[in-house]
């Protein structure tokens, strides 16, 4: 790496300790019943309110996309942290300033530094190795990362299309840009440090949040809290999954050919045929970590090309994109420290419709948002607004987790449940709802999606299966099954003085209850679209695929007809469907079985009718063992979910849902996982140490992943490391195109460095995850059209890219030059790009035509590109 990197490094570190250090008092007050006072995620805090506020009023139209226009939103954090020093001081609940808290836990906030410096400076190393921004999904990040830092104003447009705003949550990358432009660092290279942050930031996030916990409960060490916090920043954010044990041990050849068969994990059930095993090599091996699940129709017909994504965030940072899911990942943590004050306290008892819609009620809770409870509320709601500008997809989940910790905590203050609880959770979610929306109205003013009705559809695939799910978090069910199991084990043997009957029944019909209720949203989903014109041949290919018959729908029916015909289908496929599932079960009664003990054991120790070991009770320092219960309740939903239906996208299969489901439960099982074992060891030594040893021998396997991943992705780009022209380490992520194309980077370089605005630039159109769409992606400046199926992706149904690909085809054909400027003139072209791509996509005619009607701005040996001034 050369000195210019290591300082680019250097300042993008400096930035973000002043952000968080700027952050520091206001998240002492607004935090500050937590053990760590909130000090892991000032830096995460700093930014969301930086940015947000930068956003928000450049939305607004009240600044300027600039830098001033940052700064201005520094100033203003450093304002509400100065106000919150002062409020905090004249607060009777916590005297202490926060100077003289940090004084006292320099320890531990040392330690906390170190994590995040350690795991930065360790991935901008392994981002060095392989920097290019090319393949996968990197081009379309790059592209919103550059026109988020060239637009000026918000919304950003959209680089791939020209005239419209970005559909999408791109609030990431406006972080990352507000980021890259305090550090003074060029986009390509902040590209890359952006993947290092998120990883060193993540790291911090999972070490605050399992400290915390483990604080939090009455008996625990805090040198204890420490090292498992310190375990958690490198199992939850860098280590794999159990497939590389996988990999190597089918790579050895140990194991017969028949288990190999029984697993079933894609290219794991063939002859390697090779002499190097393929983690030592630069193939994509690393690849089928995320893709563990082999999916199937229910008549064993193999679904190829869409197997689910159970992708986890080792993964994603060796693959190095800076994706939406990734941008939110370090939020999620601050999302969940969050949710743990809120179990820790409950908030305020305003949060009640019946009381708010009385005049003495509505004053109560404004009196109450001047209190520290208000302006946490305040800030949860900034944060799932963020969250779901980040990535829209997390916001439900984390949502469910926050109002469950408050009324969780709610049952805990009363000591047993009533009916008022469930009416507050309601009233919670309402203002947290209609907040985020108020603060993040032009994000959803802006926004559409390919997501449409009935927006679930039935998942009429065969189940996962329950092998599949312990190669993917294995590592993490080994302390959350034993944490499970062990406080079972010890309700069961504790005799119930309320009536121990009454426990069992409702937890069984809970358990159950889910089960079902799953099974009859699939069966009226399975009536919505068989009553669509549009999906009735769903229905029709899933009875084929059963061998069933159904009855003739004559041509144009009625509606009447329609219906009856898809209730018929409905009551005929649906028995079928579920007995053939039945063999295929293990992974749904295997979560059925860890509900029904969730359940049984958060209603025995919120009625006080079991007292969890290391917990604080009823003082006024709750245990958190019912908080660390509703991780794992939301977890196990999350994967029990796309096993019954799944949200409708493009890609017509829940790949994308189990996705995004398990990504979030990774962090939640991973979490507990670590808690757990802290549990056991204080509390069931022998317990404990036969689980942390089988954990502590997951997690070496586990890292194995980034160890020869980050090797193999490294040869990928630099070549062998013996070779003599193994190339040089660098963050710059437009280094790649010397190698292959240097007048294209000459070319790029030049528009980025002479100019200025957002100019529409014309360039070739071709298919999405390939080099099409290359110059607007490394400028920012607008094309006519870009991936065209990205587009359909965040747009949903629109007639805008096929246009658009016409009118591009035009131009370039070189046939008629009076069609061809009235297109440019459409759709305000400024500069129309000419290199090699363009040659050999299109005819040979228009650099003739090009040259005779065009201004000349650039020209090198390849390349070319021309001027146009629109006529309007």
């Amino acid at each position: 790496m050369t000195f210019s990197d290591l300082f680019a490094a250097f300042r993008w570190w400096a930035v973000l300790m002043f952000i968080g250090a700027a952050a520091t008092p206001f998240s002492y007050f607004v935090l500050g019943r937590l053990p760590d006072r909130g000090y892991a995620f000032v830096k995460l805090i700093g930014l969301l309110i930086v940015s947000y506020i930068f956003w928000i009023l450049g939305s607004l139209g009240f600044l300027d996309n600039s830098l001033g226009g940052i700064f201005l939103a520094v100033v203003v954090l450093i304002g509400l942290s100065v106000w919150s020093f002062y409020r905090q001081r004249s607060d009777n609940e916590d005297n202490q300033s926060v100077f003289s808290w940090m004084r006292d836990h320099w320890r531990y906030i040392l330690v906390a530094e170190l994590v995040f410096a350690i795991i930065f400076v360790l991935w901008t190393l392994v981002r060095a190795q392989n920097p290019a921004i090319t393949g996968t999904e990197k081009p379309m990040e790059f592209a919103f990362l550059n026109s988020v830092g060239r637009s000026p104003d918000f919304p950003a447009s959209d680089p791939w299309l020209s005239g419209f705003a970005i559909s999408y949550y791109y609030f990431g990358y406006v972080i990352t840009s507000v980021i890259t432009r305090l550090a003074a660092v060029p986009e390509a290279v902040g590209f890359n440090l952006g993947i290092a942050w998120l990883a060193a930031a993540s790291a911090l996030g999972a070490f605050g949040l399992v400290y915390n916990l483990i604080s939090s409960s009455r008996g625990a060490i805090q040198r204890s809290a420490v090292i498992f916090a310190i375990i958690a920043a490198v199992a939850l954010p860098i280590a794999g999954n159990l497939e590389i044990a996988a990999e190597i041990l089918y790579n050895e050849g140990v194991g017969p050919a028949e288990f190999w068969e029984w697993l079933d994990i894609r290219d794991l059930n063939e002859p390697v045929g090779e002499s190097t095993p393929r983690y030592e090599t630069s193939q994509w091996w690393w690849w089928r970590s995320s893709r563990v699940i082999h999916e199937y129709t229910l008549s064993g017909r193999e679904e190829a090309g869409l197997e689910p994504i159970a992708e986890f965030p080792g993964f994603s940072f060796i693959l190095g994109d800076l994706h939406s899911h990734v941008l939110s990942l370090p939020f999620a943590f601050l999302s969940l420290v969050v949710a743990l004050s809120w179990w820790l306290h409950p908030g305020p008892e305003s949060v009640d419709y019946k009381q708010l819609i009385r005049r003495e009620g509505l004053r109560a809770a404004i009196d109450d948002l001047r209190s520290r409870d208000g302006y946490l509320l305040l800030f949860t709601i900034l944060l799932l607004g963020g969250l779901s500008f980040l990535n829209t997809w997390d916001v439900l989940i984390h949502m469910f987790v926050i109002i469950g910790a408050f009324m969780l905590g709610r049952w805990r203050q009363i000591g047993h449940w009533q009916r008022h609880i469930f009416r507050q959770g309601i009233t919670l979610a309402f203002i947290l709802i209609i907040g985020s929306l108020i603060l993040y109205l032009p994000f959803y003013l802006g926004f559409r999606s390919q997501a449409g009705p009935p927006f679930l559809l039935p998942m009429i695939m065969r189940p996962t299966r329950l092998v599949h799910i312990v190669v993917i978090f294995g590592m993490s069910l080994i302390g959350v099954v034993a944490l499970l199991l062990t406080l079972f084990i010890r309700g069961a043997r504790t005799p119930s003085e309320i009536g121990g009957r009454r426990y069992w029944i409702w937890s069984l019909g809970i358990s159950l209850g889910i089960i079902v209720a799953l099974i009859l949203l699939m069966a009226l989903l399975g009536l919505i679209i068989a009553t669509s014109d549009e999906s009735r041949s769903t229905i029709s290919s899933l009875a084929a695929d059963l061998g069933r018959t159904l009855p003739i729908l004559p041509s144009d029916p009625s509606p009447f007809l329609r219906f009856r015909w898809a209730i018929a289908a409905v009551t005929s496929l649906l028995p079928t469907l579920l007995v053939t599932r039945i063999p295929y079960s293990a992974l749904i009664i295997f979560l059925s079985i860890q509900i029904f003990v969730i359940v049984y054991l958060v209603m025995r120790i919120l009625d006080r009718d079991l007292e969890p070991l290391s917990s604080a009770g009823h003082d006024s320092t709750p245990g958190v063992i019912p908080f660390v219960l509703l991780l794992v309740l939301t977890g196990t939903l999350l994967i029990l979910g796309p096993e019954f239906v799944y949200l409708k996208d493009n890609f017509g299969q829940r790949l994308n849902t189990i996705f995004k489901f398990y990504y979030q439960a990774w962090v939640l099982f991973g979490v507990v996982a670590l808690f757990g074992l802290d549990y056991l060891l204080r509390n069931f030594r022998i317990g404990g140490i036969l689980a942390t040893g089988a954990y502590g021998v997951a997690l070496i396997a586990s890292l194995l992943f980034p160890y020869y991943a980050v090797q193999s992705r490294a040869v990928e780009y630099r070549g062998p490391v013996a070779s003599e022209s193994r190339a040089s380490a660098t963050l710059d992520g437009l280094s790649h195109i010397s190698r292959y194309n240097p007048d294209e980077l000459e070319a790029i370089t030049w528009l980025q460095n002479n100019v200025d605005g957002m100019p529409v630039i014309l360039e070739a159109v071709g298919g999405q995850y390939t080099n099409f769409g290359r110059v607007s992606a490394s400028t920012g400046f607008p094309t006519v059209l870009g991936w065209a199926g990205h587009e359909y992706q965040w747009r949903g149904s629109t007639p805008e890219p096929a246009r658009r690909n016409a009118a591009v085809e035009d131009i370039y054909d070189g046939l008629d030059w009076a069609q061809a400027s009235a297109i440019l003139d459409e759709y305000g072209v400024n500069y129309v790009y000419l290199g090699s791509l363009e040659k050999n996509t299109y005819s040979p005619r228009a650099e003739e035509l090009f040259d005779q009607y065009l201004d000349l701005a650039y020209q090198n040996g390849t390349v070319k590109i021309y001027r146009w001034t629109p006529s309007s």
